[in-house]
């Protein structure tokens, strides 16, 4: 897509590469544009967002040469300008922004982020490059807000053909049957948990495994699960050399894993940006590499409510930019003791130990996206249940499924969850057909087991039971008969007595 015209890129000019995980980015800007800037003889400087990420790229230049490139973490630049007021960027004419979606993503546990921001955008006279697969939102803005700067912008749409199937899950329990009947022991499983404690857990679990979470002080109780030789690199192809690897998102970003046996990623993240790195983490070698992908299935209630605390802080925003302190105050109450990451404290430079309240940029951006694509997928999802009541469907809260499978253009998706319970329940059936339930209080296990709800209310008639099993696809039905039996030498009648049958045998 770039050809030649990075030889036109001049001092002051933006930058903006929005291609798909794997394509080339990182590459372009060791390859060619290292080979012209040492024509040029100019210096470039590349920041990344991740340890792992920064060692991994570090290593490629090391090993070809490349003088002309200097790398360095944005956490980095903001250190370095918190302790000595300024960063020196004199010495590059290329500033490379790499994974430079970690503005607006990292902006809400990295309260630094608008510091490396401001102090790259403000470098009027160097060749700003921002790279990213899920830079929309902070492309925009650039856009947006630049308007005396030239931008040159490359950008495709993602391609998932390589997703060999997709499925959802809510239980650990669906996961490990679909990875234990579904996969061979020499495949490899990667795991994005949630959580380091979630990851360390299932790390115990399985001994065949490697762990990762991030060093900061939140995890410090699980940093020696960390193995120093996680990863190893052979002709160029970085992988691990165990069955599963049970991670973080320390990991979602830049870092590649080349390695036709991951067969299988796990992700529980919810943010659509972390999702899609995290996907992105293994590079396809081929046409025929494929890769299997479970998300975690967030309901719409958890959506709804994720949805409430955006509003609730973009509100607050509102009215701290409208009253100032005082006007948040009146919004949240003078004393009440609540966080809003959107909202920080600036250092005063005129007086020592004081600070001024100011709004973050990119936070402020971060939110404003992710309620927009919260609210996209709750519309979305109405207008399909309002579909779905017209062909006289159930209503599903299933609108970040739903969303997921548009955004990835598939036509099918999974849910692990309801297919092995739905295997476990074809199991019991099919170990009680024929055996006679005389009265109700026996009918519970076959009840339970069913579990018809509607509005939170279990359905206990056969008719509605029936009417489940029918809907669902089972080859299974209650039959509800009268009969009789001598009991303690009394015939005794039962009205209502049930009994599970195969359709095939009806």
């Amino acid at each position: 897509m770039i050809k030649e015209e990075f030889k036109e890129w001049n001092e002051g000019d933006i930058v903006l590469i929005g291609t798909g995980t794997g394509s080339g980015k990182s590459y372009f800007i060791r390859n060619q544009l290292s080979a012209y800037a040492d024509e040029v003889e100019e210096e470039i400087l590349i920041l990344f967002n991740r340890k792992k990420l920064h060692e991994q790229n570090k290593e490629h230049i090391r090993k070809d040469n490349n003088y002309r490139i200097h790398t360095a973490t944005y956490q980095e630049i903001e250190q370095t300008i918190i302790h000595n007021g300024s960063y020196d960027f004199s010495s590059y004419k290329y500033i490379v922004c790499d994974e430079c979606h970690y503005f607006t993503d990292d902006s809400g546990f990295n309260h630094n982020s608008d510091i490396s921001f401001n102090a790259i955008m403000s470098q009027v006279n160097k060749v700003k490059i921002f790279m990213s697969a899920t830079g929309g939102s902070l492309f925009a803005f650039i856009k947006e807000n630049q308007s005396t700067q030239k931008i040159w912008n490359y950008r495709h749409k993602k391609s998932y053909k390589h997703i060999a199937s997709l499925n959802f899950y809510t239980s650990n329990d669906a996961v490990e049957n679909f990875i234990q009947h579904r996969f061979r022991d020499d495949e490899k499983v990667i795991w994005f948990c949630k959580s380091a404690e979630k990851a360390a857990k299932l790390h115990a679990k399985y001994p065949d495994s490697y762990f990762l979470c991030s060093s900061s002080n939140k995890n410090k109780k699980y940093l020696k699960l960390l193995e120093e030789d996680t990863f190893t690199t052979t002709n160029g192809k970085t992988t691990f050399d165990r069955k599963y690897l049970f991670t973080t998102k320390v990991l979602d970003n830049g870092f590649d894993l080349k390695d036709e046996q991951i067969k299988l990623i796990i992700c529980d993240e919810f943010e659509i940006n972390s999702m899609i790195q995290c996907l992105g983490r293994k590079r396809i070698l081929s046409d025929t590499d494929k890769v299997h992908i479970v998300l975690y299935n967030y309901s719409n209630r958890s959506i709804n409510g994720y949805k409430s605390l955006l509003n609730d802080k973009l509100n607050e925003v509102e009215a701290f930019k409208e009253g100032g302190v005082e006007g948040r105050n009146n919004y949240v109450g003078r004393f009440a003791h609540r966080s809003n990451y959107i909202i920080y404290d600036e250092p005063s430079t005129e007086q020592k130990y004081s600070s001024h309240k100011r709004v973050s940029r990119v936070k402020h951006l971060k939110a404003e996206n992710d309620l927009s694509i919260v609210e996209d997928m709750l519309n979305k999802n109405r207008e399909i249940n309002k579909l779905r009541v017209d062909n006289d469907e159930q209503k599903r809260s299933d609108a970040y499924m739903m969303y997921v499978l548009e955004l990835m253009n598939m036509d099918r998706c999974g849910d692990l969850d309801r297919i092995y319970e739905q295997q476990e329940l074809s199991d019991y059936l099919d170990s009680v057909v024929g055996e006679v339930i005389l009265v109700k209080s026996e009918r519970r296990e076959l009840i339970d087991k069913i579990n018809v709800r509607v509005d939170g209310h279990q359905l206990k008639s056969a008719n509605s039971l029936n009417a489940a099993l029918s809907e669902r696809g089972f080859n299974y039905y209650i039959k509800e008969f009268e009969t009789r039996r001598n009991i303690d030498g009394k015939n005794k009648k039962y009205k209502y007595a049930w009994k599970v049958m195969r359709l095939s045998d009806k």
